[in-house]
């Protein structure tokens, strides 16, 4: 059984006992990127060489449920390991999965991956750390009523909007899917704020 962590910033219980504790970047990291993708963290577990996590966030009045693995030391993922978190995933009922810190991804993990719905966040997070950089915009998926409302504005249909690829850093960070619009947000010295729109396509 593992160490049950609160949502607190610097805190765990055990038995019923708080203890102070500092968390890893990674988790920290880990958890800034999930609630800049609009999940919610309640909760995660620490095992020997894991941490687990178990966010949820709403789409369509429906609750997405994912189970996410954040490894303490890097190591090479396998298509044993991808099993091992699909399994898992079944188990708790979760329609997302996520596995972060692999050094090394093997070909037939990612693809039983892409078909397992789990993504795989490899290496310490370099793309993340791009949006704390003073020189980036803000990048948000926008929800389907407000492309709705662009659309309608512009008179275009959404295959008319620029494009980004999926591969792009900023899309990779956010989870972006083929066919989502992402809202981008710029400072202009004329305009104030502007918002840029996106169509995300699949890459190559």
């Amino acid at each position: 059984m593992g160490i049950f962590i609160t949502n607190a910033p610097d805190c765990t219980v055990s038995s019923g006992v708080w203890i102070l504790v500092e968390l890893p970047s990674l988790i920290l990291k880990t958890r800034g990127l999930l609630t800049l993708r609009g999940y919610t963290v309640d909760e995660f577990l620490e095992y020997d060489d894991k941490f687990v996590m178990h966010p949820t966030r709403e789409s369509d009045d429906v609750t997405i449920r994912s189970l996410l693995w954040v490894f303490k030391e890097p190591k090479v993922v396998g298509v044993a390991v991808v099993r091992e978190l699909t399994k898992d995933m079944e188990e708790v009922a979760a329609q997302e999965g996520m596995l972060v810190g692999g050094s090394r991804v093997t070909p037939a993990a990612k693809k039983l991956a892409r078909q397992s719905r789990v993504e795989l966040v490899e290496g310490g997070y370099a793309s993340f750390d791009l949006f704390g950089h003073e020189l980036v915009p803000q990048h948000v998926i926008a929800d389907e009523e407000e492309v709705s409302l662009v659309l309608e504005h512009y008179g275009i249909e959404k295959s008319q909007l620029p494009r980004i690829r999926r591969d792009d850093p900023a899309a990779k960070v956010l989870g972006a899917k083929a066919g989502q619009v992402v809202r981008i947000l710029r400072q202009s010295d004329t305009a104030g704020f502007v918002y840029y729109y996106r169509l995300i396509v699949e890459s190559g």
